[in-house]
């Protein structure tokens, strides 16, 4: 037998191109056809210290006997020679029975076709990688120059191993750092909070290779419109054990909390889900920062067979990423409630300045039109006495139900700019914004000028109740339709839908009220709210401009979607009230009164 040219060979290979494990399979095969061995396996040992039998020859017959079960260190012959890192050489005389492991018992049968056997250490100076396990049935005995071949070889395996390990290490940091760069990223982005907190989901999924990673956020911490964000599906019967594995994961934190000690540590639990025999791991960690917990981080790894080495993996790495998102996560949703404040504090700033440059306007035309007004019911209080008390031939009697007519109009028209310039407060009370629209429906349907119109009612169920001034947000919902009769001539089909939607991470209502009339010009759409802005023939534009008002001091807004030839719709965005803690001062509302100047809310354009 030519050892320089099995060692060549040996060698060529472990230094070539090849895939590691196919490397280490390539050697395995030489060893049984250039050695004669019909055996040769590799325990690895893994990172709990326990060995499995993971590489095998082309022809091996034992592999699957001895891969069911993972040997301790020191227990039977594959313990014993990785505890001592010595070789040991048996033959089917001296061999310990079942290679003297008791769980070995599918050996009984078919250790006897063998008549040398060969336990050789994979080691290098420091560390220990596996056991070489080499069988024979045609030999008499191994010799001495072949246990130097074999050693040889174990060292070389051994030098594989550890540059399969440097390179696992090398590829773990790279995902490491790409996995905090990308997340890193995410914390520092403009993202709203669900954006960010699902795009860490996803994060973590892509670099653990889970069907699901998903985040819980205690409530207490922040009110969001959901607490949970998940990136894949969590199979229906695995959600009773998520819950358990957060529950068990918040409660050892709180007592780590408690006991002011450190914690860092990822539960773990195996659950069947899926089809038959199909397993996964479930590993959750808490998410910590300034002696409080945010929440928990949780995936779920499918698993064709367990394998410790990855799930050692998956838990460092699901702790490092809980540990590094927890503050930048804090900072992040913190900046973002502070961006909001400032947002919210400029828009009140600058509706205070634009309100004081109003208030004073508004008083000058206030008196302006009470100074117009009392001439005018004086002209159309003495017009209608001489009407009745002089005998006026027909065409002076037009002549004052002309003056007559007109002093009405004037009248009206300076009653619609006081109710817009006044300063009304607001009384606010609970509102079932479906039953309202019911009656306003009812009491315009009932005039005979609406039967050529179709109205269409989409109301979402259980629409939650909003907080509002009923009389000045029914004035509202009587102008919208009765603009859209308008824009129609009184023929056409009104649909209004009610439905709950959120803004800003905000309930609202959106009640929308969309027309069949033609739609409204482009070059119009940018002053339909202003006041004196029309284009009917007796009107004086102030119809949305007071609506536009009424909804901007609720807190909401009016959006408007235009499509030329065809129609309108006018969507009013109002606050809506989940909870009875939603109320002023967390007390269930009742029907108060606010100015403006009191009432903090949040104004936005209706552009």
């Amino acid at each position: 037998m030519n050892f320089a040219s099995v060692l060549g060979k040996v060698i060529e290979i472990s230094h070539s191109n090849l895939e590691i494990e196919a490397r280490i399979k390539a050697i395995l095969n030489i060893v049984s056809a250039d050695l004669h061995f019909d055996e040769a396996l590799i325990y690895s040992l893994d990172k709990d210290k326990r060995l499995s039998c993971r590489f095998n020859n082309r022809s091996s017959l034992l592999f699957d006997l001895l891969s069911d079960y993972r040997c301790h260190v020191g227990e039977g012959v594959v313990g014993t020679v990785a505890q001592k890192r010595a070789p040991l050489f048996y033959t089917l005389k001296d061999i310990p029975a079942r290679l003297g492991c008791l769980f070995y018992a599918h050996l009984d049968e078919v250790l006897p076709r063998y008549k040398v056997f060969a336990f050789v250490p994979l080691a290098d100076d420091s560390f220990l990688y596996g056991v070489l396990f080499a069988a024979s049935s045609s030999r008499e005995a191994i010799s001495p120059g072949e246990k130097v071949v074999l050693s040889i070889l174990s060292r070389e395996l051994g030098g594989i191993f550890r540059t399969y390990d440097l390179l696992l290490s090398s590829k773990k940091r790279i995902t490491e750092l790409a996995t905090l760069s990308e997340l890193g990223r995410i914390l520092t982005s403009t993202m709203g909070p669900s954006a960010i907190l699902e795009n860490i989901a996803l994060i973590t999924a892509k670099a653990l290779s889970a069907s699901f990673a998903t985040i819980k956020l205690d409530l207490a911490f922040i009110k969001l419109n959901g607490q949970r964000f998940t990136s894949g599906s969590i199979a229906n019967n695995l959600e009773a054990r998520v819950l358990d594995l957060e529950a068990r994961v918040l409660d050892l934190e709180a007592e780590a909390s408690r006991l002011r000690q450190p914690v860092g540590f990822a539960e773990a639990l195996t659950a069947e889900a899926g089809e038959p025999g199909e397993t996964f791991t479930i590993l959750a960690a808490p998410i910590t920062a300034k002696d409080r917990t945010l929440g928990t981080i949780t995936l779920g790894r499918k698993l064709d067979q367990p394998d410790v080495q990855d799930d050692q993996q998956d838990r460092y790495l699901l702790g490092m990423i809980a540990n590094y998102i927890s503050s930048g996560l804090d900072n992040a949703l913190l900046n973002i409630k502070l961006r909001d404040a400032l947002r919210e504090l400029g828009d009140a700033q600058r509706r205070l300045i634009e309100n004081e440059k109003l208030r004073s306007l508004g008083e000058m035309t206030a008196n302006i039109a009470h100074e117009i007004k009392n001439p005018l019911v004086v002209i159309g209080g003495f017009t209608k006495r001489l009407a009745k008390t002089v005998h006026l031939d027909p065409s002076e009697n037009r002549y004052v139900e002309i003056i007559t007519k007109e002093v009405t109009r004037l009248e009206s028209i300076l009653t619609e700019i006081l109710n817009y310039v006044k300063e009304a407060p607001l009384l606010f009370e609970r509102c079932d914004v479906n039953a309202l629209l019911e009656e306003i429906v009812y009491l315009l349907s009932s005039d005979k000028g609406w039967s050529a119109v179709q109205i269409v009612k989409r109301y979402a169920p259980d629409l939650p109740p909003a907080l509002c001034d009923v009389q000045q947000i029914k004035q509202v919902f009587i102008n919208m339709l009765m603009n859209s009769f308008e824009a129609m001539r009184g023929k056409g089909t009104i649909t209004i839908t009610t439905e709950r939607t959120d803004i800003s991470e905000k309930p609202f209502i959106a009640i929308s009220v969309r027309d069949t009339g033609g739609g409204i010009e482009p070059a119009y759409l940018d002053n339909i709210f202003n006041p004196f802005f029309t284009t009917k023939e007796r009107g004086i534009g102030l119809g949305l401009a007071i609506s536009n008002k009424i909804v901007v001091h609720h807190g909401g807004y009016i959006e408007v979607k235009n499509t030329p030839g065809e129609g309108a719709l006018f969507v009013m965005h109002l606050p809506c009230q989940e909870k009875p803690e939603d109320g002023p001062g967390g007390a269930p509302p009742q029907t108060v009164g606010w100015t403006r100047g009191e009432r903090p809310v949040r104004l936005k354009d209706a552009q």
